[in-house]
């Protein structure tokens, strides 16, 4: 069995617990069943989460046949590596035990992105031989390679992963929890995972993660009360097997505590300890005694901490103090340096693990060198939150840099993984500089993970350290390099037309100047170019798509297509069709998903994915459906491929937009909704209001005529965001809507509205179709004399844009119009 816990003592005594351990045994039972099960434990800070756990892991015996492997969350919000504790997690089976055998297999064939975030594997010779590809460590592929490896080991043996403190969980590692509960397939794994219900409000993250889990099958939750007078007296008996108490020390005990499980624990601890409830000729002492004892009761669970800190030797409390520092995780070459220095912190570690004083055991930790220590965590977080808060203030800035100092000294190989703690370390102890370039190395990590909101977080943070650095070309260069990443987050994360978006790329392409580094410059152009051409300033965008194409003359593959999507994007925006085609032709062949570099991460988006995307839109307004169809289906394997679910959306918005040309709202409707799905599922909002108008035209469409609101919520929700690309054919969707639910006076206003918005903004892609479009709603509405003037517009305007399906539809009409007057 594996296990974070050192499982060599005694089980755990855990009293007043029946109830939640036999509920636990039932989801293990139905995990052993092959149906996925997830607990949730919640309860006060000390209400005995920890306890329960290791009494319920004491249960799984070799014969059980379960294997167990725990992680802990991370308290501070620098240090929050995205998904940090599923690699801790993975690490533990990988390296102990039963499982680290088909681990390190399924690793090779399923999971080879998490591989790559094991330096303990990479470190092996067996391991190191085999050449990793850019295509293995794709962005989001994280969570269906995470959730594959671990259906597949269930296969051979159920199991059980505990996460404890998921308050404090980084977003990736909830999105993680919920793509598993959500998951189909049969899979024999528990997940317990704990958290304090006082922090819920403060993490807005796990609230919604919960939320969305209630609705799951195999959820459950169990929330811890204090304990009850039973359960005290309980604990008494077993402590104190002997010594004939009375029955009111248990009723008194649990009123002065109120049954917090830890103040109860740690009283009769220390109770314990002095020998105060041994017997006298098997009798207990007089009722006068009992108050006394009780008046001496901690009256919390900070004051009984502060007493047991008071007890520690100057050594012991000198080495906890510095471990508090340290991390949550901890091992002896963290807080001390020196092979004999080492040693003997490791062995006073040792001393308070046995006693079960602070600490427990936590496995064994291996440094890049190939050195042994034995990790160690504290047994509860209040213990390690009372101890930092007890530093002063100026020794604790400096013992955070001097661990920081010594971890980046033993990982300067594998600086990257390490860059969340690097960067915490180094915040706290003032080092703005090195801070800064580390919290940007956690923000380009979180970014290649798909985790975009996090990128952004660790982003800012760097930004705001670069703030208080003096200006230097490597720090220069390092704060470009940040501000490109918070740019390409925010693109995937919240909307190309931001303000901020338009600042951090402003801000990077006059640092790339300074620096006169292309390598940077053409990434926050291209960060530019997005927010004009989203917000339909197609005059911008065209002088930007210029310069983007002249620096990327001789650039490698990946800033050669960015510039000839631009350029490509931009004429289909303006309405010249046939100017696209060779900026296609030129990103289709050169395009390689297996040649994707880091710098392509910086741009938000995959090239190849934009230019099926546009492609498809084009190929369809040329009357070339099949090709666009063809390309379709290409980007979407793509991005399935990559998986991506902003490229996914990106497809599915093409997808939709040709489905409709082509007239099939059955098609449409599927492919809205699965948009709609992804964007709510993957927190995308730029593109759902296009799922919302697509999705809300179709219904219209089919008969359901309510649905003309979806199409108007989908519009306010673009006017919020600023979005004004593609708002004429929004309101080209709005107006046919209209005509279908006999408004087509509305929809004649909503015309009227897009044709005004294309004069101004030069979007002309689609105003052949909404002069056919105005045509159609006129003969509806009966004004046949206002005919001609439309209908002969579009005609013009679709021979000059050679967009075939609207000359053709354009002459249908104009032929109809024809034989009912000649009749």
């Amino acid at each position: 069995m594996n296990s974070g816990r050192d499982d060599s003592g005694p089980a755990p005594l855990c009293v007043g617990r029946a109830a939640e351990l036999a509920m636990l045994a039932d989801s293990a039972l139905m995990a052993r069943s092959g149906k996925r099960a997830v607990t949730l434990v919640s309860g006060e800070a000390g209400s005995g989460k920890s306890r329960l756990l290791e009494a319920f892991a004491a249960t799984l015996s070799p014969g059980a046949s379960f294997w167990t492997a725990a992680a802990h969350c991370i308290p501070h919000p620098g240090a929050r590596e995205p998904y940090g504790p599923l690699i801790a997690i993975l690490s533990q089976l990988a390296t102990e035990g039963s499982t680290q055998k088909p681990v390190l297999r399924l690793l090779e064939t399923v999971a080879p992105s998490w591989k790559e975030l094991l330096p303990e594997l990479r470190a092996a010779p067996a391991l190191a031989a085999q050449p990793v590809t850019l295509v293995e460590t794709l962005p989001d592929s994280m969570l269906r390679e995470f959730t594959a490896i671990a259906e597949r080991l269930s296969q051979q043996q159920p199991g059980v992963i505990i996460l404890e403190d998921l308050h404090w969980a980084d977003q990736s590692t909830l999105a993680w929890l919920l793509f598993w509960a959500q998951s189909r397939a049969a899979a024999r794994i528990l997940v317990i995972g704990t958290y304090r219900f006082d922090e819920l409000d403060n993490g807005g993250d796990l609230k919604t993660t919960i939320h969305h889990l209630k609705r799951m099958p195999g959820f459950s939750l169990l929330a811890l009360d204090g304990l009850d007078h039973g359960a005290v007296t309980e604990l008494l008996n077993r402590r104190f097997p002997d010594s004939n108490l009375p029955p009111s020390l248990a009723r008194e005990l649990t009123r002065r505590t109120e049954g917090h499980a830890i103040l109860v624990d740690a009283v009769v601890e220390q109770w314990h300890r002095e020998g105060v409830l041994e017997p006298e000729r098997d009798q207990w002492a007089p009722e006068g005694d009992l108050d006394r004892l009780m008046s001496s009761v901690t009256r919390s669970v900070q004051s009984f901490i502060a007493d047991e800190i008071g007890r520690l030797n100057p050594d012991e409390r000198l080495i906890l103090e510095i471990a508090s520092v340290a991390s949550n995780r901890f091992s002896a070459p963290m807080l001390n340096d020196g092979r004999i220095g080492v040693e003997e912190t490791e062995r006073m570690l040792d001393r308070l693990a046995s006693s079960r004083r602070f600490l427990e055991r936590s496995g064994i930790v291996v440094w890049p060198d190939g050195s042994e220590a034995t990790g160690y965590v504290f047994r509860h977080a209040l213990y390690r939150e009372a101890l930092y808060e007890g530093i002063p203030a100026a020794n604790r800035q400096g013992l955070h840099e001097r661990i920081g100092s010594r971890l980046e000294t033993a990982f300067k190989a594998q600086a990257a993984e390490m860059a969340p703690v690097l960067a915490n370390h180094f915040e706290r102890a003032a080092d703005h500089r090195r801070a800064a370039i580390y919290r940007g190395l956690s923000g380009l990590t979180a970014l290649k993970r798909g985790a975009a909101n996090d990128a952004a977080g660790q982003f800012r943070r760097a930004l705001q350290s670069f703030a208080a650095c003096d200006p230097d070309p490597e720090t220069r260069g390092a704060e470009c390099r940040a501000l490109l990443g918070l740019g390409a987050a925010l693109i995937v994360g919240d909307s190309f037309t931001t303000l901020e978006l338009r600042e951090v790329c402003e801000r990077a392409a006059t640092l790339a100047e300074q620096a006169s580094e292309p390598a940077t410059i053409v990434p926050a152009l291209a960060g530019l170019w997005n927010h004009h051409i989203s917000r339909a300033d197609l005059a911008a965008a065209g002088k930007l798509a210029k310069v983007l194409h002249e620096l990327t003359g001789n650039a490698p593959a990946s800033y050669a297509m960015v510039a000839h999507n631009a350029a490509g994007q931009t004429s289909f925006f303006g309405g010249d069709l046939m100017a696209c085609l060779p900026h296609i032709a030129a990103v289709c062949d050169t395009y390689d998903a297996r040649n994707r570099t880091d710098a392509a991460v910086l741009f938000g988006e995959d090239p190849g994915i934009v230019c099926r995307q546009y492609a498809a839109c084009v190929l369809q307004l040329l009357g070339q459906g099949e090709a666009a169809e063809q390309h379709f289906s290409e980007g979407m394997k793509l991005a399935h491929r990559l998986d991506q679910p902003f490229s996914q959306a990106q497809m599915l918005w093409a997808g939709a937009l040709i489905a409709r040309e082509r007239g099939a709202p059955e098609l449409v409707l599927e492919r809205a909704n699965s948009l709609i799905s992804v964007c709510e599922t993957a927190e995308i909002p730029y593109w759902l209001p296009y799922g919302q108008m697509l999705a809300g035209w179709a219904k219209v469409v089919l008969g359901d005529h309510s649905a003309l609101a979806q199409i108007c919520t989908g519009l306010d929700a673009y006017e919020a965001m600023d979005v004004q690309l593609t708002r004429p054919y929004g309101l080209a969707l709005y107006a046919e809507a209209a005509g279908h639910c006999g408004q087509p006076a509305e929809g004649l206003k909503a015309l009227w509205t897009a044709l005004q918005l294309a004069r101004q903004t030069g979007e002309r892609w689609y105003e052949p179709e909404i002069y056919l479009l105005w045509a159609s709603l006129s003969i509806q509405i009966g004004r046949m004399r206002n005919i001609s003037l439309p209908l002969g517009r579009a005609l013009a305007l679709a021979r000059r844009q050679r967009a075939g399906l609207c000359e053709r539809r354009a002459r249908e009409l104009q032929d109809r119009i024809r034989m009912n007057s000649g009749g």
